[in-house]
């Protein structure tokens, strides 16, 4: 009884995790757009973050893009390309023959199989050509031949600028890779711009750059190789010569009359900003065409000199709107990135299960703050104002004052002098010189350091007090 009681428990859970899984919402990523001064990689590789987080919820269903959904359900899936297989068996061998010390031997076959390799980019195994111009590099060098062996060298650092020598290399050796890095440094440099089916993976020397669109910027000058591997395991490849800004345009062959008519019918899913209507039905069809419930779009733009913001919004085709979501923002070299991938991941959960009622449209995504509004405020000139004569009596000087300046050579005054009649009388009494103030004659005196003198004009008396410490500079004196 206890046993039966078991099973039936857990079909109970079974069938309530099915259950659940059938109702969780289906998600799709549309490609986030790159604006006001943002890049396509910057873009290109926080679509990839939020993916990959996305994808780890258990609550939701990322939907695969178009390029999956094209093809019918019972087709199997496109067979991989695999390598030239006599540029496989060349590397294998020369790489033998290098290890067993026959170096000649080791020289021709790696030629031969990097060559081979390289003839066609979209099934090239770009390790083992890495592989194949190191090994050749130290066969050359050991053989003498050491312009073929910095040539190698020279193509390694390309291929792979930040690939380190395993230790065992001579120093000789290490030194020569050390100026092959430096000669790469000096190099002009340029992008590489890759597009081409939704969902699709771009590779350059095989390095991979993430989901298309991208732009691999700071390139070396020269050959590189270009792969983008689809979603079924349809290969592209392109040998392309960078200088300045190349673009490429990837495309798989050999689709069926059906797989692309079923691609044509699928409507451009990318949205401008701002969010209006005709964006709105545009989406509406796409979402409807892939089979999800909703559909996450946004903008990663600069919004600082270091530093981007990426604004989303989350479609609902229940509701039949949009709702943004709080915009986040990271460094332009995307490190700071799967931080801010989780946190809106978070966001995007809970706003699944609550979507509240849709925005008004157009919905901008790019809002920038604006500095403050300066008004420019001109100074009023105080109107001029005459003064009346009552004024004029009012702010009137009641006294006269005179300014009394020392001179380098004076004249001390030792004695009283007798005042008759108004005037200064006295042995060796000099008149002092008069200056006329307002119509009025004023005398100039003299202050020694001994003496302070003051007097007045016509009609008025002068005297002299004697100081107790010396005086210098200006002195006044009223009347």
């Amino acid at each position: 009884m206890s046993c039966h009681r078991s099973r039936l428990l857990a079909l109970t859970v079974c069938l309530g995790l099915a259950a659940h899984a059938a109702e969780a919402p289906r998600l799709v990523i549309v490609p986030f757009v790159a604006s006001e001064g943002a890049s396509e990689t910057a873009a290109g590789k926080f679509t990839t973050l939020l993916d990959n987080e996305l994808k780890t919820r258990g609550e939701l269903t990322v939907v695969a893009p178009p390029a999956a959904k094209a093809s019918a359900p019972e087709r199997p899936s496109a067979p991989k390309k695999a390598p030239n297989p006599e540029a496989v068996a060349a590397l294998a061998a020369g790489k033998t023959a290098f290890d067993e010390v026959r170096l000649e031997e080791a020289i021709r076959d790696l030629r031969r199989g990097i060559e081979g390799m390289l003839a066609d980019p979209a099934t090239a195994d770009m390790e083992g050509v890495i592989d194949g111009e190191l090994k050749l590099a130290a066969a050359c060098f050991r053989m003498g031949e050491e312009k073929d062996a910095k040539n190698a060298l020279n193509e390694l650092a390309r291929l792979s600028p930040s690939f380190e020598l395993p230790p065992g290399f001579p120093p000789v050796f290490i030194r020569e890779f050390e100026k092959a890095k430096k000669r790469l440094d000096k190099q002009p440099r340029g992008s590489v711009s890759i597009e081409g089916p939704a969902g699709a993976t771009a590779f350059v020397d095989g390095r991979d750059l993430g989901m298309l669109p991208v732009l691999e910027e700071h390139v070396p000058a020269g050959l590189h190789y270009v792969k983008v591997e689809g979603t079924r395991g349809e290969r592209f490849g392109q040998v392309v010569e960078v200088r300045g800004l190349t673009k490429v345009k990837a495309t798989f062959g050999g689709a069926a009359p059906a797989e692309k008519a079923a691609s044509a019918s699928i409507p451009d899913p990318q949205v401008s900003t701002p969010l209006d209507e005709a964006g709105r039905e545009r989406l509406a069809a796409y979402v409807k065409a892939v089979g999800a419930d909703f559909a996450l779009v946004g903008v990663v733009w600069k919004s600082g000199d270091t530093q981007l913001t990426a604004s989303t919004a989350l479609y609902s085709a229940k509701k039949s709107g949009f709702s943004a979501l709080a915009p986040v923002t990271f460094d332009s070299d995307v490190l700071t990135a799967p931080t801010e991938a989780y946190k809106l991941g978070d966001e995007v959960q809970a706003k699944l299960g609550a979507f509240g009622s849709p925005a008004s449209l157009p919905l901008s995504l790019v809002a920038k703050a604006r500095g403050p509004v300066v008004a420019k405020v001109e100074p009023v000139k105080p109107e001029a104002k005459r003064p009346s004569s009552e004024e004029i009596e009012v702010a009137a000087p009641k006294t006269r004052t005179a300014i009394l300046t020392p001179k380098p050579e004076t004249r001390v005054l030792d004695a009283p002098s007798e005042v008759v009649d108004g005037e200064v009388r006295g042995p060796g009494r000099e008149e002092p010189p008069q200056v006329k103030k307002g119509g009025v004659p004023v005398w100039v005196i003299v202050v020694t350091s001994a003496v302070a003198v003051a007097g007045a004009g016509v009609g008025g008396y002068f005297g002299y007090t004697a100081l107790t410490k010396p005086v210098t500079g200006t002195v006044t004196a009223s009347w």
